[in-house]
Formats: C-alpha cells, sequence, structure tokens
C-alpha cells in the first residue's frame, strides 16, 4: 500500500510517513510534519527556528488489519525569534504529553456503553485507568448534551406523552422515579425518590420539566404519582399503564389458582402448579400443546374456568374496543361477569378496577403504555448487576441516561 493510501486511512494529512515495522501483532511507523515551520504557540508569530528532536513519542493510534498501530512522532524542538519563546511541536491529533489520540480516546466510550471499564480495558488493550479518566470525562460531558437535547426536544413537542415509573436502587429501601418521553423514545431525567414531596422538591428546581405541556402522563396505580401528576399537569389525561392493570387481573387467577389446589387430589394439585403459568398467558399466544395442557387445567374447577374466562375477557376489551365510549360500556359489562365469581380475591381485584375507572379507560382515548419504560428499567437492572452498583450518584445517572438514550449519543473526538 502506498504512502499516501496510508494516510487516507488513518486521516493524517499533516504527516508524511517515513517508515513502517511490524512486529508480532502491533504495526509502529515512523512520521514526520509536512510542514517546515508551525507558528509560535505563545505570540502566533511565524518567526520559528527548529532546532531538532530531541526524541520520538510512540502514541497509540486506531488498530487496523487486525494490529495496534502506533505512532513515531518526532518532538521538534523550536524556539521563536519574536518572544524568544522555546516549545515542542503541536501536534493538532493528540494532546501534549498524552499516549493515545485522539481518535483513539474518542473509541473507548463506545465500547464502554453496555460493558465495564474492566472489560473494555481486556478488548482494547488499554490500562484499565486510562479507560476510567477518559470514559469517565467523556460520560460528564455527553450526558449533560443528551439530556438537554432530548428534554428540549421534548419541550417543542405538540403532543407530548409522558411515563412515569419507578425503579429500585436498592429493593425494598431505596427507589428513584423516571421521567420519560413517550412519543418520542427519551430518558428525561431520573429523580431521586417516589413521594409526592420528594416529586415535587425536584420539580420545582427543573424550569424545563415545569414548562412540560403533555397531553397524556402514563403510570401504574400508585396514588402518589397520580396526584403528583394532577398537580403538576393539570390538563394532562392520566393513563393507567396497561401492562400493571392486566397484572391485578391476572394475580387474581393465580390467587384463586393457589386456593384451588389445596382441595385437589395430590396428582391434580402437582399438575396444577406445575403448569401455573400457562394460565397467565395470553390464550392467542398458547401453543397447541399448551391449548392442551389448559384445557386438562381448567376441568379441575368450574371457578378456576370462570375466572380464566374473565381475564380472557379483559384482554379482549382492551385490544377491541374501537373507542372510548364503547370502552366504558364495555368495561361495565366485564365488572358485571366479574361480580358473579363468588371468591375474596376477584372481588378485591374488582374493587381496585372501580376505583381507577376512569384512568383504565382513558387507554382509549390515547393508546400508549409503559412497555418501553420497562424495557429502560430492564436495562439499567442490567446496568446495576454488571457494575455491582455505582457509590457516586452523579456518575450513575450519567450512565443510566446515557445507556438508556443510546441512539441520542455522538461519539466522536
Amino acid at each position: 500500500m502506498h504512502s499516501h493510501s496510508i494516510k487516507d486511512l488513518w486521516d493524517l494529512p499533516q504527516l508524511k510517513i517515513t517508515a513502517t515495522e511490524k512486529i508480532d501483532q502491533q504495526i509502529f511507523i515512523d512520521v514526520m510534519p509536512i510542514e517546515l515551520k508551525q507558528s509560535c504557540l505563545v505570540c502566533k508569530s511565524n518567526q520559528t527556528i527548529r532546532r531538532g528532536i530531541s526524541y520520538r513519542r510512540t502514541v497509540r493510534h486506531l488498530d487496523a488489519f487486525g494490529c495496534r498501530v502506533y505512532l513515531k512522532l518526532p518532538a521538534i524542538r523550536l524556539s521563536c525569534k519574536a518572544c524568544t519563546a522555546s516549545f515542542v511541536w503541536h501536534y493538532a491529533f493528540v494532546a501534549p504529553k498524552k499516549r493515545y489520540t485522539k481518535a483513539f480516546e474518542a473509541t473507548l466510550p463506545k465500547q464502554a456503553i453496555g460493558a465495564t471499564i474492566t472489560h473494555t480495558a481486556r478488548v482494547t488493550g488499554t490500562p484499565a485507568t486510562t479507560v476510567a479518566r477518559i470514559v469517565k470525562a467523556w460520560k460528564k460531558k455527553e450526558a449533560s448534551r443528551v439530556q438537554q437535547a432530548c428534554q428540549n426536544r421534548a419541550s417543542y413537542c405538540q403532543n407530548l406523552v409522558l411515563g412515569l415509573d419507578d425503579f429500585a436502587i436498592r429493593k425494598g429501601h431505596t427507589y428513584n422515579t423516571g421521567l420519560h418521553d413517550l412519543r418520542n423514545g427519551a430518558f428525561l431525567d431520573i429523580i431521586p425518590g417516589r413521594t409526592i414531596l420528594e416529586l415535587e422538591a425536584y420539580f420545582s428546581e427543573q424550569v424545563i420539566l415545569c414548562a412540560l405541556k403533555p397531553i397524556a402522563i402514563v403510570m401504574d396505580l400508585a396514588k402518589a404519582y397520580h396526584t403528583f401528576a394532577k398537580k403538576m399537569f393539570p390538563a394532562a389525561i392520566r393513563i393507567a399503564d396497561r401492562y400493571h392493570v392486566n397484572r391485578y387481573v391476572t394475580e387474581a387467577l393465580q390467587a384463586v389458582r393457589k386456593s384451588v389446589q389445596k382441595r385437589l387430589n395430590p396428582f391434580a394439585k402437582k399438575d396444577l402448579k406445575q403448569y401455573f403459568r400457562i394460565l397467565g398467558k395470553r390464550n392467542d399466544q398458547l401453543s397447541i400443546e399448551e391449548r392442551m395442557i389448559l384445557k386438562r387445567l381448567l376441568q379441575y374447577d368450574t371457578v378456576l374456568r370462570q375466572v380464566y374466562d374473565w381475564k380472557e375477557a379483559f384482554i379482549d376489551w382492551y385490544d377491541c374496543s374501537s373507542s372510548y365510549k364503547q370502552a366504558k360500556k364495555g368495561f361495565q359489562y366485564w365488572l358485571s361477569q366479574g361480580r358473579e365469581i363468588l371468591h375474596p380475591k376477584v372481588q378485591d381485584c374488582l374493587q381496585t378496577m372501580r376505583n381507577w375507572e376512569d384512568e383504565i379507560c382513558n387507554y382509549h382515548q390515547l393508546r400508549f403504555t409503559n412497555a418501553a419504560v420497562e424495557g429502560k428499567n430492564n436495562l439499567i437492572k442490567a446496568l446495576q448487576r454488571r457494575h455491582f452498583f455505582t457509590r457516586n450518584p452523579q456518575h450513575y445517572k450519567e450512565t443510566i441516561l446515557l445507556e438508556c438514550n443510546a441512539e441520542w449519543i455522538e461519539y466522536g473526538s
């Protein structure tokens, strides 16, 4: 390959290649600046004199052909006639006293997103301390830019739909709340805590978030979220998330299944317990084998069959209601079906459904769910397992914002 082609490959037009050498899986390239002089770094004068080469810096550059590439940069001594300053030749593509080019450093954050510092260091052959330093500095700058870009887009969105959901930092003890832009698929912010007081205290300091004008907010049935949303965004429709609402019905079904098991013979009890997950699945997603098992399970008890049909009717109500008006009528009919099932767990579920009737039916005004939010919560859980938790709260927040907004990240030097 010609030297000019190699320069184009590594995007180093200001250098000329004088020699190349390959040792094992490493390529060493001797280079020299094309220009004979460089302006003074102090007074910007062109009256500089070259004083020779003190030594050669070995700098890691982008890998090529399965090999690590190193540039041997001459440390050319210069002096200025105008201001008598002495300095060493400045290369634009590598910072002073650094052993890695800016192009190589720019590849490290991309490797680190979705992985650990240790893994990135092992893959790139770079010290872990170096990777940590570069990635940490990049995350601080990029997370701020990404968050601002996401929030600005949400501010100008005409039909903004927000999603609110909590995720555990330490399950059962400490929680954060995620604020999501469901229309644009962006993670807007992390709110420390999940109580009304914590939410209001955080929003009072965030001008951009307070200025948002959502037409709807999707959340679970936590009373604190609905109270906060009603106070902060009174014009927005509050939608109960379909996944969480469905879970109440499924839990009632499983409670009935457990009570039925107790009075069955050992074989039937074992059979019902072994295949309990089939009861919770949608009927239209069952395989032929699972349908046969389901038919056998429902023969064990009449009430169990009733509750299963009631659960499937609720799924059909979600899928088939063509308008909000029809959904309201269909919901009342579904409630009347449930009242015929004389089981305490079913009646408890019905009471919850009646209490949240408006929020549940609002799904048919604007069909949005927190499915994307749950997916990002899973990303956060994976992140916490991968990093064995992060002690620095700011670094923790920056990592979450970047990993949950990966499509907004700009990698570059």
